[in-house]
């Protein structure tokens, strides 16, 4: 281990990992260490790496492409300097130690969520939950697994909304589409208003808000461009107790809070958020 001095974007780079967990180098070229030199960036990366401040895996980051491109994610030198910058940390060793299945949903949901963030006006992106963090059992037998929670709102105003996305690609299938609305229809359900409200204090304090959610919304999103209208055609004989859209990651990226998405009461329409 070597201690170095740390630029702003090393500090930025450190925040992002622990906040995605995985990152691509492209997505650290465009995001982070931005207007740089790429041969640059890769020695800066090269160096935190032998410092043990990251690690990377050479991986497929892209459908069909063989070629791996390298994703990062801390060390525990990097997550100690994280613990320093913020006072708390969320980690877990083994991301370090081999690239976990769910990696490919990570890489694609921070771009999302960074579209969200410079595309930003009247709302701000408040937090992002990993997956790792999101995972919520509860009633012994019952489990929520939403593949982060993006938390958007006012800056000064203390009521937020949560919005729960599942990634979705290309092999997703009617039964698994289904059981996850079921899922969410269940862990939402409010008959019982006091179970209710134990259920979603108990998940507030295993998650760890920073910021109140009063809403809810689930949002699908289309990896390949042909998944959104499938999903909707396989939701059109259910219902979904909190509002449910879908949008593909493309139109996203480009304007995430416009007139993008579909949802289950008009699924021929695109609407916005």
């Amino acid at each position: 281990m070597k201690f170095l001095p740390l630029s702003d974007q090393d500090k930025q780079l450190l925040l992002n990992l622990h906040q995605f967990i995985y990152l691509s180098k492209e997505f650290i070229d465009k995001y982070i260490y931005i207007g740089n030199n790429e041969k640059n960036n890769y020695r800066r990366l090269s160096t935190l790496e032998k410092a043990e401040y990251i690690t990377s895996f050479a991986l497929p980051i892209h459908e069909g492409h063989k070629r791996p491109s390298n994703v990062y994610t801390l060390q525990k030198f990097g997550v100690d300097i994280v613990e320093q910058l913020t006072g708390i940390t969320h980690w877990n060793q083994k991301w370090g130690l081999q690239p976990q299945v769910w990696y490919m949903h990570t890489l694609n949901l921070a771009e999302v969520v960074k579209s969200f963030e410079t595309h930003a006006k009247n709302v701000v992106v408040k937090e992002w939950i990993s997956e790792a963090k999101a995972h919520f059992k509860y009633d012994d037998s019952h489990v929520i697994r939403p593949d982060g929670i993006m938390v958007l709102g006012k800056t000064d105003a203390d009521s937020n909304l949560g919005i729960m996305m599942e990634m979705e690609r290309s092999y997703a299938d009617r039964k698994g589409i289904i059981r996850k609305i079921e899922q969410y229809n269940h862990f939402f359900d409010k008959t019982n208003e006091e179970k209710y409200a134990e259920r979603m204090k108990a998940y507030d304090y295993e998650v760890g808000f920073e910021y109140p959610v009063k809403h809810w919304m689930i949002l699908f999103v289309d990896d390949n461009g042909s998944m959104g209208k499938r999903i909707l055609r396989y939701l059109k004989d259910h219902q979904s107790i909190v509002t449910l859209k879908v949008a593909s990651k493309d139109d996203l990226i480009e304007n995430p809070f416009g007139e993008v998405y579909r949802d289950l009461v008009n699924p021929q329409d695109m609407t916005g958020l």
